[in-house]
């Protein structure tokens, strides 16, 4: 898949957007639970959130010929860092097609953004932290 863009989530439409974009990848699964959007919202809530105190996030976009087509957030949790000693990111909320070149653009996008801010380690999916969702099910989804 060819002329993947990623880009960050600036406006309030991407932000719709990027917290409804499960819906296209879990449409047809009868055993999904989708989030509530009101919850979705308070998360990424940069003024009213209080994790963004001690955190700094940028979410990104996949799309392709204008369609969304993937989703991820880049993530630095300082005060994680100052209490467990450690200098690492994370990445979350991270959905997409089916499709290794969407997800290898989505998680060099994330690398970058990290990288910048000179993290030693990546780590993941927290979303946007261990106190909101953390992990994933690789097994017993069935």
């Amino acid at each position: 898949m060819t002329d993947i863009e990623v880009q960050t989530v600036k406006s309030k439409g991407d932000v719709i957007k990027f917290i409804k974009f499960p819906w296209q990848i879990y449409k047809n699964n009868s055993l999904w639970v989708p989030p509530l959007i009101s919850d979705r919202k308070k998360i990424m809530d940069r003024q009213r959130n209080p994790f963004y105190k001690h955190a700094e996030v940028e979410y990104f976009l996949a799309r392709k010929n204008g369609q969304v087509i993937g989703r991820i957030a880049a993530i630095l949790n300082h005060a994680h860092n100052t209490v467990h000693h450690e200098n690492i990111g994370f990445f979350g909320f991270f959905e997409c097609v089916d499709n290794q070149s969407v997800a290898n653009a989505l998680f060099e996008k994330v690398k970058e953004w990290l990288k910048i801010r000179s993290v030693s380690a990546i780590r993941g999916p927290a979303s946007p932290s261990v106190n909101d969702e953390y992990g994933l099910l690789v097994d017993g989804f069935d």
